[in-house]
């Protein structure tokens, strides 16, 4: 009987190793911001012009609402850098606006913006067209380009 408790733990060991590099690899691929895709966006006629500070303050207000009226949408946000980087999967990113933690507008670029993205300070004053995703923590804003 021992034996095969010790046989059922360590099956359930395997499946959540299994079940974790799962959901890493969909993460790693839905987070890739290919060249092609920021093309596509690129080409997109801009919906709304605004500055970084507005656009989180309306995802603050109301998320639902804000979700219903830009997610999915090709916007230019305007603001002061405020944190330059990279996150976990090497994606290069900027912060722009707000002043705390997680209220700006966390724009991502593709391999191909490194240069561009390179020039830049914190406490530079930018203008990016990307597409809005949402919120989390930040207004996540990807296939962005420095205007």
């Amino acid at each position: 009987m021992r034996k095969e408790n010790l046989m059922n733990k360590t099956a359930i060991k395997h499946g959540f190793s299994i079940l974790a590099l799962f959901i890493f690899v969909l993460l790693s691929l839905g987070s890739v911001d290919t060249e092609q895709g920021t093309k596509s966006v690129q080409s997109q006629p801009t919906k709304y012009k605004l500055a970084a500070n507005e656009l989180f303050r309306a995802y603050e207000r109301n998320e639902v609402a804000a979700d219903s009226k830009y997610k999915g949408e090709v916007v230019e946000v305007s603001g002061i850098v405020r944190d330059i980087g990279k996150d976990f999967m090497g994606n290069i990113y900027i912060v722009i606006g707000g002043g705390g933690f997680l209220d700006g507008v966390q724009c991502t670029f593709p391999k191909s913006e490194a240069n561009a993205v390179a020039k830049l300070s914190k406490g530079h004053r930018v203008t990016v067209k990307g597409k809005v995703q949402g919120k989390m923590g930040n207004v996540l804003i990807e296939k962005s380009r420095l205007l």
